[in-house]
């Protein structure tokens, strides 16, 4: 009885763990990317000619404006959303600390506009919205450093070949933090109580201000009745959080393309529930953009959303007609990774 019972005990546990390995292998990824119509920069480094400086180049304008820290308003209502974040160290909140008591804190920013070569106010252009990530600010794109300045050789070099059609760039920054507050986040890596709320609110702004501010100022397709066909929004780490958490899924209404490389972090079930959603259902994401690397840190977290996105959303993603998964061997969470990821983006955006 006892030798039997070892046997039934033995056999058992070789049933469960027969069944954890199943599982554990139906868990892991078996994604394999189509092949795509598109020329996309397949490896890095980037060759040289993508960035070779063009005969004719764009501007860039720096405009300032007034908004609120919607962010630091939801705090001081003591209702605040977080974006998920599957490696979260970030303090906990203090809204006293930040808050003081105050519930409104309007504020000064700064965003860059480049404008291509040629720009024509008598004419109408497409518009890409482009986020940073962590630590980083409205200047990370298009500003006058070394990242700004290659990236700009790239958009002129696109437009001047015919690989895109012009277009306006513009690039903000998630953060919003009143100059009175700016003791407050002397860290943004491990200090900053407020990392994972920037994302969820920054579509306030967006609609309330950014927009309308550039609709006003520069000559877009607002006012048509396919102007949302004539928008993008693109973002990298943080910014690609804030995309997906923010624009996505509060402004689907202005916007019709996405790219996010390097991560995701939003809640599916959400991101599901709201694009399918009365609200959105019927608004046509043309395409999305996903870009990541083998050595980044973000691609499991990337990865999975992608699996749930094709399996569980078919009627709304088709990979290879408005849905795109390029991942860079090798390429960790850098810019020299997001840069060709741009120019992925920008080969297939405003092109249906």
């Amino acid at each position: 009885m006892k030798q039997r019972t070892i046997c039934l005990l033995l056999a058992l546990t070789l049933t469960l763990c027969t069944a954890m390995t199943t599982v554990c292998a139906l868990a892991e990824s078996t994604y394999s990317a189509p092949t795509y119509p598109w020329s996309f920069i397949k490896k890095i480094p980037m060759k040289p000619k993508y960035t070779e400086a063009s005969e004719h180049c764009g501007s860039v304008e720096k405009i300032t404006y007034t908004t609120h820290s919607y962010a630091l308003e939801a705090v001081a209502s003591g209702d605040v959303l977080k974006a998920p974040d599957d490696n979260d160290t970030t303090p906990d909140i203090d809204a006293e600390k930040l808050c003081g008591g105050e519930t409104v804190f309007p504020m000064e920013k700064e965003l860059y506009v480049y404008l291509p070569y040629g720009y024509d106010p008598s004419e109408k252009y497409d518009v890409v919205y482009a986020l940073h990530g962590t630590d980083a600010g409205a200047d990370y794109w298009i500003g006058d450093n070394a990242m700004g300045n290659t990236t700009r050789k790239l958009l002129d070099r696109m437009i001047e070949k015919g690989e895109c059609r012009p277009f306006i760039m513009v690039t903000p920054t998630y953060y919003s933090i009143p100059a009175d507050k700016a003791d407050l986040f002397p860290d943004f890596w491990d200090g900053d109580a407020l990392a994972n709320v920037w994302p969820m609110y920054f579509w306030q702004e967006m609609s309330s201000d950014i927009i309308p501010l550039i609709n006003s100022t520069y000559a877009t397709y607002a006012g048509e009745a396919d102007a949302r066909d004539h928008m993008a929004f693109v973002g990298l780490s943080r910014g690609s959080m804030t995309t997906v958490n923010s624009i996505m899924l509060h402004c689907l209404d202005q916007f019709a393309y996405f790219g996010t490389f390097s991560g995701i972090w939003c809640d599916f079930d959400v991101f599901r529930e709201t694009l399918e959603g009365e609200e959105y259902s019927e608004l046509p994401i043309r395409f999305w953009y996903n870009g990541n690397g083998s050595a980044d840190f973000a691609l499991e977290n990337h990865e999975t959303f992608r699996d749930r996105v094709l399996t569980e959303m078919p009627e709304r993603f088709t990979d290879g007609e408005n849905y795109a998964w390029v991942a860079f061997k090798g390429a960790s969470h850098a810019y020299n990774a997001w840069l060709p990821h741009l120019y992925n983006s920008l080969l297939v955006f405003f092109t249906k």
